[in-house]
């Protein structure tokens, strides 16, 4: 489970968001939307621990799983094969490592203790799953795209997207309560895609992520907040949706409809009172009456409902190319 409570969001000096609230249950799918910019991945930040929040709580219960953006695997892990980290997110490298020790003390002197130790430790892998489990990891890293010889190889000479993938898989493979995933379609193929989307329509915690692709998931998503912050210098606000994701664009549209109405109706009403401003402001007699109308117009500045620009598509249309000519030469 994932608990927001009271939290506040800062981005270079700037509130994104002022003390929002929300819960996310187990098998609820929530997608986080708003217009690029609006701070989704800032707020994402926070909520995953990898930055500090300018006030308020994120409680997790249970297994945590977050994959920001841009995961980075740095440092001595660049050496590390790359389904050995996978299985770095239940621990199991740490036993595979052990086995491999064990083996190479006995390979060096095959005594009756070191004989015994080696299968001990192997006997206890696959008795508790670990063999599966390797099997299970393989199979979310090729869901993801990755190649058998690509999972040996060490993460330092793979390439961005796929580091990503390994990341994710790791990610995936943890068995975590909650997923937090910003962008998780990144860098994969139709195959992959749709793998992934499959993974997320049958997981069994609780999700929350961005993507462009939550209209592929539309009957699975239960929720959607909807980071409304129409630009830079505004503060956010965040609104939930119930439902499919298709009904969360019919009742945006409404939403945006009437707000957009309030907006046009406050902006006549803040012009019509300037008016008289404007008029009788000068006149020592109707002073008083002008200094009350500008009170109502800083009233109606604080109220303002502000409308973001929405959905915008750039359509280009290209002139016919110029007929070639008869001969052609090579």
């Amino acid at each position: 489970m994932l608990q927001v409570q009271g939290l506040s969001v800062e981005v270079g000096g700037r509130l994104i968001v002022d003390g929002i609230s929300f819960t996310v249950m187990p098998r609820d799918k929530v997608g986080l939307v708003g217009r690029n910019g609006a701070g989704k991945t800032s707020l994402f930040k926070v909520l995953g621990g990898e930055a500090e929040s300018a006030g308020g709580k994120v409680l997790r219960k249970g297994g945590f799983g977050y994959l920001s953006q841009d995961p980075r695997i740095e440092g001595v892990l660049d050496t590390r094969m790359a389904v050995t980290h996978v299985l770095s997110g239940r621990q199991i490298d740490e036993q595979l490592d052990r086995i491999e020790k064990l083996r190479v003390a006995m390979e060096q002197d095959a005594n009756e203790r070191n004989v015994a130790r080696y299968s001990k430790a192997q006997d206890e892998f696959a008795s508790s799953g670990g063999y599966a489990a390797e099997s299970e990891a393989r199979s979310i890293m090729a869901g993801l795209g990755l190649s058998p010889t690509r999972m040996e190889l060490p993460i330092g000479v793979l390439s961005g997207g796929e580091r990503r993938r390994v990341e994710l898989s790791r990610i995936l493979f943890a068995g975590s309560d909650v997923l937090l995933l910003d962008e998780p379609t990144n860098h994969l193929d139709v195959d992959a895609k749709t793998w992934l989307l499959g993974f997320m329509r049958n997981y069994r915690g609780a999700l929350l992520v961005i993507s462009h692709d939550l209209e592929l998931l539309d009957e699975a998503i239960t929720r959607v907040l909807h980071l409304d912050r129409p630009g830079e210098e505004n503060l956010g606000n965040l609104v939930e949706y119930k439902g499919t994701y298709t009904q969360y664009k019919t009742s945006r549209r409404l939403d945006e409809e009437r707000l957009a109405k309030q907006a046009n109706l406050q902006t006549k009403e803040i012009a019509r009172l300037q008016a008289v401003v404007d008029r009788f402001g000068a006149k020592a007699t109707k002073a008083a009456m002008a200094h009350s109308k500008e009170k109502q117009i800083a009233r109606l500045e604080s109220q303002r409902v502000h409308v973001g620009a929405g959905d915008r598509t750039l359509r280009m249309k290209f002139p016919d190319p110029p007929s070639c000519g008869g001969t052609v030469l090579t």
